[in-house]
């Protein structure tokens, strides 16, 4: 028994009476933008994005619908689809947890949601997927926006 073993539904659950089940932005911002980048360098981003995947993939959700208010709901951000087509899907993603408020440092920063966007569309779709982040705050724009490419 171990880390491995935990669910979602466990992740999920927790015990903070006084300070409840949100943490702000920032620490989360802490662990993913420098944290992550400290310990794994340039693979952080791959690795962020195969992580976001298998979580999005193990999603109890069934429709797009229920997975962007699960989206919603985590405050993970507020999705949008812009475009769907038998090829791609574009999403958008305003207030997005990782980027919404960064300065423009020229990158895509995104790679966790990313992943979690092909995870669960390739779940729900029952194809598979490939996200890549198209627009981020941290590349000079007001949102953040996937291309979901369809196989």
């Amino acid at each position: 028994m171990g880390v491995e073993t935990l669910r979602l539904e466990d992740i999920i659950k927790q015990k903070r009476p006084t300070l409840g089940g949100e943490v702000p932005v920032p620490v989360f911002r802490l662990l993913r933008l420098i944290g992550m980048q400290k310990i794994l360098g340039e693979s952080s981003g791959p690795t962020l994005y195969l992580v976001g995947k298998e979580i999005g993939s193990s999603l109890d959700v069934s429709t797009v619908e229920d997975f962007a208010k699960f989206i919603e709901d985590m405050k993970i951000g507020i999705p949008r689809i812009l475009k769907l087509s038998g090829e791609k899907i574009v999403i958008r993603v305003d207030e997005c947890v990782t980027c919404a408020g960064l300065p423009n440092i020229g990158e895509m920063v995104c790679h966790f949601e990313g992943g979690i966007l092909a995870g669960a569309l390739e779940k729900i779709l029952k194809r598979p997927t490939k996200a890549v982040q198209t627009k981020s705050h941290a590349a000079g724009f007001e949102y953040c926006e996937f291309d979901v490419l369809l196989y």
